[in-house]
């Protein structure tokens, strides 16, 4: 956590000298630039800066945070939100003890789930139909599992990376195997509304990492994505399943029947 007092606002700058906290929060800037629409020299205009110098602060280059202020402003947004969203560059990997615990209680896994993806209070309550007051009671739990932050407006923050791994044969991935991933094979793969692609191709090890690399960069734009259609209000929305999945094929199986 970084802590300025009062007298150091207008000097202390964003995202120099390695501040790894600074430079989330002007990845999340930029991210909500985009989701708004607003492009630098309309920014820069409605800043009265040159454009020159805005693209310097949005690289980090000068900004004070009395100017990272003014643009929260401009775009409707408070200091203190833009920060709380920012990604704390958590573990990427879950310990044991969240593990189990999680696997153990699938409506607390559910939600935390839910968090990770996006999801806010008003959405635990409509979307998933689940009570205030049980969304309290496992926020407290998540809370105190150290998996999430609440800001003092309200939002909830993951501490974990979006990309957060579980343990091979561990708590989760057992739950998955049992639960999760039923739902996704009994999905209806012709259904007007699926869009998939599949395809055959001979791959190293060394090629299904670099295409499990895609799968990762991918899954961001996704997010990107989703919070892109969100600010638009494209609604109405549906929480949606993405499945990637490369792995070798057993060529015996597949040709059984062509023999």
């Amino acid at each position: 956590m970084m802590v300025f007092s009062h007298h150091m606002i207008g000097r202390v700058r964003i995202a120099e000298q390695g501040r790894p906290g600074g430079t989330a929060i002007l990845a999340e800037l930029k991210h909500e630039l985009k989701r708004q629409g607003v492009g630098v020299p309309n920014l820069a205009a409605r800043l009265g800066v040159a454009e020159p110098t805005l693209r310097r602060w949005l690289r980090g280059q000068g900004l004070t945070l009395d100017n990272l202020d003014r643009i929260c402003q401009l775009l409707g947004l408070d200091l203190r939100d833009l920060a709380a969203r920012a990604p704390s560059g958590g573990a990427d990997v879950f310990t044991l003890a969240q593990e189990r615990i999680l696997a153990a209680d699938r409506g607390l896994g559910l939600l935390f789930f839910a968090i990770l993806n996006g999801a806010q209070r008003d959405r635990l309550e409509e979307d998933f139909k689940i009570p205030a007051e049980r969304v309290e009671s496992h926020l407290d739990r998540l809370r105190r599992l150290a998996l999430i932050d609440i800001s003092p407006s309200g939002r909830i923050r993951p501490l974990v990376s979006r990309i957060v791994r579980w343990r091979p044969g561990g708590p989760l991935a057992v739950a998955f195997e049992r639960t999760v991933k039923s739902f996704f094979l009994a999905m209806d793969f012709g259904a007007a509304e699926a869009r998939y692609e599949s395809d055959m191709v001979p791959l190293s090890e060394a090629g299904r990492s670099r295409v499990h690399a895609l799968f990762a960069a991918l899954r961001e734009d996704i997010h990107l994505i989703a919070a892109q259609d969100s600010a638009a209000r494209f609604g109405p929305y549906e929480w949606s399943a993405v499945l990637m999945l490369v792995r070798p094929l057993e060529i015996n199986d597949v040709t059984r029947d062509l023999r």
